[in-house]
């Protein structure tokens, strides 16, 4: 008897149920399957199963007021990933994958064989070239400050030591700050 139901079981279409169901067989293959399932009872059985379990899912699920979420209840998943997230790093973790990239780099090394003279030779002079390029951009930003500081110790030099350019300036910096002044009174009045 056991026999039978395990050869019924290898002979048996389960898989194809759930496809029959959501309708996603070809019409021969939905054909195949009727036919089948005429023919075996643990089949058919299982078929009134998984639609059992459909109509039940379907009238739990039918009235969504009976769940309620808060508002913010994506905001405390997202929040409560990112924090439980932090512990699971083992601090051992960078020594680990710092030491399979060593090794990695290692067995590449050795299976390029005669040829590592030659691609290290080239990647020698690709970091020469992109270190080239590096000092060329540190020098321009350098050489930028350098300018834009001479022109600016040029002009406080000016504004300190010729009293007529400063008294402006600070004639100009007060009816600034009186402008602003006015404007913070207003907006505080119309609250």
């Amino acid at each position: 008897m056991n026999h039978q139901i395990a050869a019924n079981e290898q002979v048996c279409p389960r898989n194809e149920i759930a496809a029959y169901i959501d309708g996603e067989l070809s019409p021969r293959e939905e054909l195949d399957l009727e036919i089948h399932l005429a023919n075996c009872p643990l089949c058919k059985e299982e078929l009134n199963e998984q639609k059992k379990l459909l109509c039940a899912l379907d009238f739990a699920l039918e009235n969504e007021s009976e769940i309620g979420l808060p508002e913010n209840f994506t905001k405390i998943v997202v929040t409560n990933a990112e924090s439980n997230v932090k512990g699971l790093r083992r601090p051992q973790e960078r020594f680990k994958a710092l030491f399979v990239c060593a090794a990695l780099f290692l067995l590449v090394i050795l299976g390029l064989g005669s040829e590592t003279e030659t691609i290290l030779n080239a990647f020698w002079k690709f970091a020469d070239q992109v270190l080239a390029v590096g000092g060329f951009v540190v020098h321009l930003i350098f050489d930028i400050a350098v300018g834009t500081t001479i022109i600016l110790r040029s002009l406080s030099h000016r504004l300190v030591f010729d009293a007529g350019v400063a008294a402006a300036f600070l004639i100009g910096l007060f009816f600034v700050f009186l402008i602003a002044l006015s404007r913070l009174i207003i907006r505080y009045n119309r609250m």
